[in-house]
């Protein structure tokens, strides 16, 4: 009865991603400081009753990695690391692994801009203090993420004029990005939104570096 019950909660689980995983996104793409907002509030309530209107930052995030993962899966069907034999690349042998490991390359940017901000406001950095940002910048992260994942995968489709669709997509989720985070930093921080754009520069730019160090490392 136990694996009974187990199986009827992960059924209603996965099946109600497919409806609040879109409006999840939609609110974040068009009020994308309401949602990181409401991730922190929502971090105060009992554990039952958090983001029932939403799906969780953290699991919001992997689902758009997994999506846009699929997409790469139907458009070059291997991905080139999965056949490196050199390094640490070697430990990535499976498409679960590669999930795995974008999962915690993009965790990154949320952890940059939150321990940013924490330092910013002089507040001590621990377990809890952090895990308010770090939800909340989770729900930016996941656009970002997949509007980069589509433009990589934007020069694999035979269609014309591709490499300019997939600068265009990935321009675009990178103005989204920054502008949003400079505008949360601004908020959080009663800061013109000058200095907003200074913060986020620096978050954006230890993310970044975290990034491609992993990235050869790896390679």
């Amino acid at each position: 009865m136990k694996i009974i019950e187990s199986l009827d909660e992960a059924l209603y689980s996965v099946m109600s991603w497919l409806i609040f995983y879109p409006i999840t996104l939609w609110r974040t793409i068009v009020q994308p400081q309401s949602m990181m907002d409401y991730a922190h509030r929502e971090v105060s309530d009992r554990p039952e009753e958090q983001y029932d209107d939403a799906i969780r930052p953290p699991l919001f995030l992997f689902l758009t990695l997994l999506i846009s993962h699929g997409l790469e899966v139907a458009t070059v069907a291997r991905n080139p690391i999965l056949s490196d034999t050199r390094g640490l690349a070697a430990l990535v042998d499976s498409d679960l692994g590669l999930l795995t490991l974008r999962m915690l390359l993009f965790s990154l940017f949320p952890l940059m801009m939150a321990v940013r901000l924490l330092r910013r406001q002089h507040r001590r950095l621990n377990q809890a203090s952090l895990r308010r940002p770090f939800y909340a910048q989770c729900y930016t992260a996941s656009p970002f993420a997949l509007m980069l994942g589509i433009g990589t995968l934007a020069p694999n489709l035979p269609l014309a004029g591709t490499r300019i669709i997939s600068a265009g997509v990935i321009g675009a989720g990178t103005l989204w990005y920054f502008v949003t985070q400079a505008r949360w930093f601004a908020r959080k921080l009663d800061v013109p939104f000058l200095v907003g754009v200074g913060d986020a520069c620096v978050a954006s730019l230890c993310s970044i570096a975290l990034f491609v160090l992993a990235a050869i490392i790896v390679h």
